[in-house]
């Protein structure tokens, strides 16, 4: 901990150094714009675009340049390692193992599957859903969800379609369902039906990744940088012209 206090204090140092004598700190950063292993479909461009331009709100706010490098999924990370970057945008998950050999920022953009419900009901905590009928789509992660409330019934549903029509139907109490699906479906089709009632129930997303203890700025800067946006709402903002 003292020693990480000690390298944000230089770091601090090196980023007002720097500003005085007019020159801004610039970061390498590597990018797969395919996101692999995930799918995002129809809304990767959304997802690209949304990624610029936090990039960019960073810059602005930190008093940093990005150099964006965009790199196969397969290079990535060889990338990172053979210090081509100094730091790259990952959906891997901040599990223990990966946390050995990465430092991981917060997400930037939650992926976890949220809880859809009607919109005239009242109910935000999964474990009130004692006895009642939960649907997913089949092959969906959120199962690992909902294993860990064997009291929840749950149904398997071909398309997301079929799925939020039997919650507005009423054959279901809710559905568990991919962030950025579910605010598509309820922001647009679903608009006056459905709402979202729970925050992401996983911490899978996209993340700002470095080095094991190497380049610890850089996932400072953007913690600290997404704090603050985060309360200033403009993350919020950045997520809604983007539609996510």
């Amino acid at each position: 901990m003292r020693t990480g206090k000690i390298l944000t204090f230089f770091f601090l140092v090196f980023l007002i150094g720097s500003c005085s004598a007019g020159k801004r700190p610039t970061f390498r950063i590597g990018v797969d714009p395919n996101w692999y292993p995930l799918n995002f479909e129809a809304f990767q461009p959304y997802v690209n675009g949304f990624t610029e331009d936090l990039l960019l709100e960073v810059s602005k706010y930190a008093g940093v340049d990005f150099i964006k490098m965009e790199a196969n999924w397969d290079s990535l990370l060889d990338g990172l390692h053979e210090k081509e970057y100094d730091a790259v945008l990952t959906s891997l998950p901040a599990y223990q193992f990966n946390q050995m050999k990465y430092d991981f920022s917060k997400n930037f953009l939650d992926l976890g599957p949220v809880l859809v419900i009607p919109s005239n009901a009242q109910l935000n905590d999964l474990t009130k859903l004692s006895n009642e009928v939960v649907g997913i789509v089949m092959g969906d992660p959120a199962l690992l969800v909902l294993q860990k409330y064997p009291e929840i019934i749950v149904r398997k549903y071909e398309t997301v379609p079929e799925l939020l029509k039997a919650v507005v139907t009423g054959s279901l109490e809710g559905a568990l369902l991919d962030r950025l699906v579910a605010s598509s479906f309820v922001r647009d089709m679903y608009a006056e039906q459905l709402k979202i009632s729970t925050g992401p129930l996983t911490d899978v997303g996209l993340r700002v990744m470095g080095l094991k203890g190497q380049n610890e700025h850089v996932i400072d800067l953007f913690n600290r940088t997404l704090s603050q946006m985060k309360k200033q709402k403009k993350l919020e903002a950045l997520q809604t012209k983007w539609q996510l």
